[in-house]
């Protein structure tokens, strides 16, 4: 459909409670797959006295809409943004009115403001995000929905250490492909959070023609311009191995996965060692090692073509995959392109204008988000081993000789016995039938360690006494045994 040149004033800023009149005078937005939207919204009052706390956490709509057209009924809103403010700012100040600036978020960017250390048992990925958004962040069933193709194992133990809960669900959905979106529900006019693992995400079905807002177009039909790629050479295959203790002699090194089929574009391979998986499986296995290659190598392919470009339709936003109509436009946009992400803005004496970028569109991989790495644990924690029996006088242990703790951080509250997995010690002697294996009780003090610094793979590198209990060698039993033996401090051992 057409679309006229936007008049800013036309777009129309709401924020509930707010009773002081808002004459939206510029804005600036961006939105990007996987991360929240945000949107810098200038705005004049005749109230010169509106307050951070009347308008900071209070919910906002922002809705983009054409200028009236004369003799037709004053249009609807052909986009409208749900969120949360989250910041506030005035600017200055007249004789007649005020000048402020907001910023409209989405409710799920509040989660960077909550850091956490937590652990997470027997869940899988989408389990624990649910378990964050619901429980520690009130979201209901209506504000986030689920559309995943593969099945998704649960995870035996995940740690979240010194992560905001937005850093924390986002690494854990990258590290598995699943990006994410925001959309909106018209009826509820709230905003939602979905979340896909393949292309059935995408919204299809808009085609805008190429045209140059020149002095040969009127600016009155939605369209694109500007128009540019930038390619680039990416690997041509991905490897990927890993160890597991618990099937220490299987094979785990997958084979050489590309995913384009053979393009003489791509080159080299790239080889992953320790992604996290226990079994190699293959590549529509969730969370094997032939799936993290598969991944991987989709994440790379997603950096071999660049596209960008700009319009006039505020209909496009991240996730919409569209064509461009016209025998100038490169063939890339002519069969279709993903937009993931835009830039947005209008004022007063400029129309509504969008950047946007993409990535081609194929069948054979999709958009991945970009693998946020996970924290490196330096050193090691504070925990205690735990028993399923109180007082235990004897050491509780499974069949392999791993023990359960209690990590000093964690503030959930588990079944005695169960506050995490069974965890394996470190010893000074050991082997497939023989070693040394000194009884750890519960109670004990240990320090716990990190294979390569992972978060969700801790052992047992060794115990340790607390001040004010008995030890087996004190100060005052060794100032008794020097008292003793007097000559032997003469000399020493050599």
């Amino acid at each position: 459909m057409g679309i006229q040149n936007f008049d800013h004033s036309h777009h129309k800023l709401k924020i509930r409670g707010l009773q002081s009149p808002v004459d939206v005078l510029t804005f600036e937005g961006r939105e990007q797959l996987s991360t929240p939207f945000r949107y810098d919204i200038q705005f004049t009052s005749s109230d010169k006295a509106i307050t951070p706390e009347s308008v900071l956490m209070q919910d906002g709509a922002f809705s983009l809409t054409a200028p009236p057209v004369q003799g037709m009924p004053v249009q609807t809103a052909l986009r409208t943004l749900h969120g949360v403010i989250t910041g506030f700012k005035h600017l200055s100040s007249s004789q007649d009115e005020a000048r402020y600036e907001v910023r409209l978020e989405p409710r799920m960017a509040l989660l960077a403001r909550s850091r956490q250390n937590a652990i997470y048992q027997n869940q899988t990925v989408p389990q624990i995000v649910e378990k964050i958004l619901r429980e520690r962040h009130q979201m209901r069933g209506q504000d986030f929905v689920f559309n995943l193709k593969s099945e998704y194992p649960s995870r035996e133990q995940v740690m979240q250490y010194g992560e905001d809960d937005l850093t924390f669900i986002s690494r854990l959905l990258s590290e598995v492909g699943i990006w994410f979106r925001f959309a909106t529900d018209a009826r509820l006019k709230i905003e939602v959070v979905e979340f896909y693992d393949d292309q059935s995400g995408y919204e299809r079905g808009l085609t805008l023609p190429l045209r140059h807002p020149s002095g040969l177009f009127d600016g009155e039909t939605e369209a694109v311009w500007g128009l540019n790629t930038a390619y680039s050479v990416v690997e041509k295959s991905v490897t990927t191995r890993d160890y597991n203790y618990r099937t220490a002699t299987a094979e785990m090194m997958t084979e050489q996965h590309d995913a384009t089929g053979g393009d003489n574009t791509t080159y080299g391979e790239a080889y992953h060692y320790a992604d996290n998986f226990l079994q190699k499986g293959d590549k529509e296995a969730a969370e094997s090692g032939a799936f993290y290659a598969r991944i991987r190598h989709e994440r790379y392919l997603n950096e071999q073509a660049i596209l960008q470009g700009q319009s006039t339709s505020s209909l496009l936003m991240p996730g919409l995959e569209i064509r461009v109509q016209g025998d100038d436009a490169p063939a890339v946009f002519r069969k279709g392109v993903l937009i993931t992400g835009v830039t947005a803005s209008a004022a007063r004496d400029r129309s509504y204008e969008l950047t946007f970028t993409a990535i081609p569109y194929s069948e054979r991989y999709g958009y991945r988000p970009a693998l946020i790495p996970r924290p490196v644990m330096a050193g090691t924690l504070p925990a205690r081993v735990t028993s399923t029996v109180k007082n235990d006088i004897y050491a509780h242990i499974d069949k392999d000789g791993r023990y359960r703790v209690n990590l000093d951080f964690d503030r959930d509250t588990w079944k005695p016995g169960y506050e995490s997995l069974w965890v394996r010690q470190s010893r000074p002697y050991a082997g497939d039938t023989y070693g040394l294996h000194l009884p750890l009780l519960a109670g004990t003090e240990v320090s716990i360690a990190f294979e390569e610094g992972n978060p969700d793979r801790p052992y047992i590198a060794g115990g340790k006494t607390r001040l004010g209990t008995h030890r087996p060698c004190d100060h005052s039993e060794l100032q008794a045994q020097r008292a003793a033996h007097p000559g032997e401090q003469q000399n020493p051992p050599r």
